[in-house]
C-alpha cells in the first residue's frame, strides 16, 4: 500500500477538533466569511425570502394587506468525502528521526513519538487543500474523481442569470485588462449588489492580481509604488478587498480545468453556503494494524455548497 506519512496519534475530542476540525474550517483562511451552517448531516434546501418595501402606505379605514416576499428554495446536496493513507515507521529508519522510534516489536508504531506533530500537520495540509480545491472547482459532470464528487462554487455560479456571468478574451491578459474586467463587472452588479458595496469582495486568480499590479505600478503613483515595494499586500479597487487565489492557477493548469486561468467572482462571501458535519470530528479514526505493521489514517465528512442569492455575485471567467 502506497505509504504518505501520518499520525498515528488516539485522538481524544479535544485533539480531534485542533487536528482535525479547526485547520479544515476555523482556521482556514480561504473559507473565512462563507456562511458555514454545522451539523449537516444530508442535503437541505436554502430558503431566501425576497427584500419587502413600499408597503407603508397613507392610513386609511378597513385592510389592505400588501405582498411581495417571494420564496426562493436552492439546495445544498452534501456528499460523503473520505480520505485515507498510512504510514509504518520502517521508513523513517536509519534515518535522524529514527532516533525517537520505539523499540523492539514497536519500531514500526510511531504513536506517541515526537513526529505526531510533523505527520499530523503534513497530512491536514493535504486534506484542507483538497477540501479548497474540490469547494471551488467540484463538478459532477467532470470525469475525473478528483472534482465529482459534488458541485463547487464557480459550477454552482454558472446557474447566475446570463447579465451576471461575464467571458473574458482568452489568452494573455493585456494592458490594463484587470482593471477594465473589474469596471465591466460593476456596471452589470445588481442593484442589491450595489447596496451592499462595504461588504463585497473581489476573488481572483493570480493571473488577474498580477495584471491589476501591473496597472498600479505603471500609474507611479503611490499605489504603484507600494505595489513595487511591499506587493502591497491588501489590494482594493474602489475600496472592495481583492482576495487572491494563486491556487485557482494551479489547478487549473495542472487538471486542465479550462483553456485560461484568468477569472473574477465580485460577490458578498457570505452568499456562498457550505453545508457539512465536520464540527462532530466523528469521523476522525487513526489506529496501529499489527498485522500490516501500519499506522492507519482516515477521515470522513460530509459537504456540499451552493449560493444564496443571485443578486449578490457577478462573475468574470476566461473560456
Amino acid at each position: 500500500m502506497a505509504q504518505l506519512i501520518t499520525t498515528a496519534l488516539t485522538y481524544s475530542k479535544e485533539d480531534a477538533t485542533k487536528y482535525f476540525f479547526q485547520p479544515m474550517f476555523v482556521q482556514n483562511p480561504m473559507l473565512a466569511d462563507f456562511d458555514v451552517m454545522y451539523g449537516v448531516n444530508g442535503s437541505f434546501k436554502l430558503q431566501k425570502f425576497a427584500s419587502l418595501d413600499k408597503i407603508t402606505k397613507a392610513e386609511a379605514a378597513g385592510f389592505s394587506g400588501q405582498t411581495g416576499a417571494a420564496l426562493t428554495q436552492r439546495s445544498i446536496v452534501v456528499a460523503r468525502m473520505e480520505a485515507e493513507a498510512s504510514q509504518n515507521g520502517g521508513t523513517f529508519y536509519n534515518t535522524i528521526m529514527g532516533e525517537v522510534l520505539r523499540r523492539g516489536l514497536n519500531k514500526d508504531d510511531i504513536s506517541g513519538t515526537v513526529l505526531q506533530e510533523i505527520v499530523s500537520s503534513i497530512f491536514m495540509k493535504g486534506t484542507a487543500r483538497d477540501l479548497n480545491r474540490q469547494l471551488w472547482f467540484g463538478d459532477t459532470a467532470s470525469g475525473s474523481a478528483d472534482y465529482n464528487v459534488y458541485s463547487g462554487i464557480f459550477k454552482n455560479y454558472a446557474s447566475l442569470p446570463a447579465g451576471q456571468k461575464l467571458v473574458g478574451a482568452v489568452g494573455a491578459l493585456g494592458t490594463d485588462a484587470a482593471i477594465g474586467a473589474f469596471e465591466s463587472m460593476y456596471a452589470v452588479i445588481p442593484n442589491e449588489l450595489r447596496e451592499m458595496w462595504n461588504d463585497v469582495v473581489i476573488e481572483v486568480s493570480s493571473s488577474v492580481a498580477d495584471n491589476y499590479r501591473e496597472t498600479l505600478e505603471a500609474k507611479g503613483v503611490s499605489e504603484g509604488f507600494n505595489a513595487i515595494v511591499n506587493g502591497i499586500p491588501a489590494l482594493k479597487w474602489r475600496g472592495a478587498m481583492l482576495i487572491v487565489h494563486p491556487e485557482w492557477d494551479t489547478h487549473i493548469v495542472a487538471d486542465s480545468l479550462a483553456t485560461d486561468v484568468h477569472r473574477a467572482i465580485m460577490h458578498v462571501r457570505k452568499n456562498v453556503a457550505i453545508g457539512t458535519d465536520i464540527n462532530e470530528v466523528g469521523g476522525a479514526d487513526v489506529w496501529y494494524n499489527k498485522d500490516e505493521k501500519e499506522n492507519r489514517f482516515r477521515m470522513e465528512y460530509v459537504v456540499g455548497v451552493n449560493y444564496k442569492n443571485d443578486e449578490l455575485a457577478v462573475t468574470y471567467i476566461s473560456a
